[in-house]
């Protein structure tokens, strides 16, 4: 579901069975994001960002 925060932001409320999943989707949407909850999706996702960035010299 996304719901209108500002003229400008949204939220997206959503769900899978794999934080890869989720961190893969979001990831791709092409737009800024900030993830507030799970914690272990935002724990997930800085740890793939830190692998993806360290694969790029």
């Amino acid at each position: 579901m996304v719901e209108p925060t500002t003229p400008h932001t949204c939220t997206l409320t959503c769900g899978s069975d794999s934080l890869d999943e989720l961190a893969l989707y979001v990831g791709t949407l092409g737009a800024p994001f900030t993830v507030h909850e799970p914690p272990e999706l935002v724990a997930h996702i800085r740890a793939l960002s830190a692998r993806l960035a360290d694969a790029c010299p």
